[in-house]
């Protein structure tokens, strides 16, 4: 069932705004009906971010005369074809953000009283508070800070205290005896050289 959802809202991605027409192409009855829902629901929505849940839920009821549980169902549908990664995207509350300014402006023009001004500017503050908090000023793929990270200064030591070890009595005694024990040349010796299969002295 999770794949067959997966796969219609790939498609949704997709052909969202396609010709009604191409639908069919696409899509079968059911999915064209629940695709135009979804179209005109994502619009709405982009158009009037101010919108809640229930406000949207009340929208696809009353504009397609569909039950609350389909919906319910077109809800959280909508709210991936908006934000594509998460139920409530960068790009719903950029639109909010965007749409609570320009409202804060309008009120700002059009106010007759101090009051008038100043529930405009709280307007406008609010908007920029929601850009502020979601990060939408910053770039999502804003590189690393490099200059800002510090490597480690390490430097090489044969001091083992300096990783908690006791250090070794006469190390520089027992360092000598395996040197001299183990690093003995090895003499030349004869050999047979095998090439092509045959054995040469």
């Amino acid at each position: 069932m999770q794949k067959e959802t997966d796969s219609f809202l790939e498609k949704c991605n997709k052909y969202l705004f396609d010709d009604q027409s191409e639908l069919p192409v696409h899509f079968d009855v059911d999915e064209q009906n629940m695709i135009i829902r979804l179209r005109d629901a994502y619009v709405h929505w982009l158009a009037h971010p101010e919108k809640n849940d229930s406000e949207m839920i009340n929208y696809i009821t009353e504009t397609y005369d569909v039950s609350q549980s389909t919906a319910y169902r077109d809800l959280p549908r909508v709210k991936i074809l908006i934000g594509n990664v998460k139920s409530v995207s960068r790009e719903f509350h950029r639109h909010t953000a965007n749409h609570m300014i320009r409202e804060g402006y309008k009120m700002a023009v059009d106010a007759e009283s101090l009051l008038e001004v100043k529930q405009a500017e709280a307007m406008i503050r609010a908007g920029q508070a929601l850009v502020k908090v979601n990060k939408l000023d910053k770039d999502e793929s804003e590189a690393l800070p490099w200059e800002d990270i510090v490597p480690l200064d390490l430097e090489p030591s044969t001091d083992v205290s300096v990783i908690g070890r006791k250090p070794i009595a006469n190390l520089k005694e027992i360092q000598a005896k395996l040197r001299k024990k183990y690093g003995v040349q090895v003499e030349d010796v004869s050999y047979t050289e095998v090439s092509n299969g045959e054995e040469s002295e």
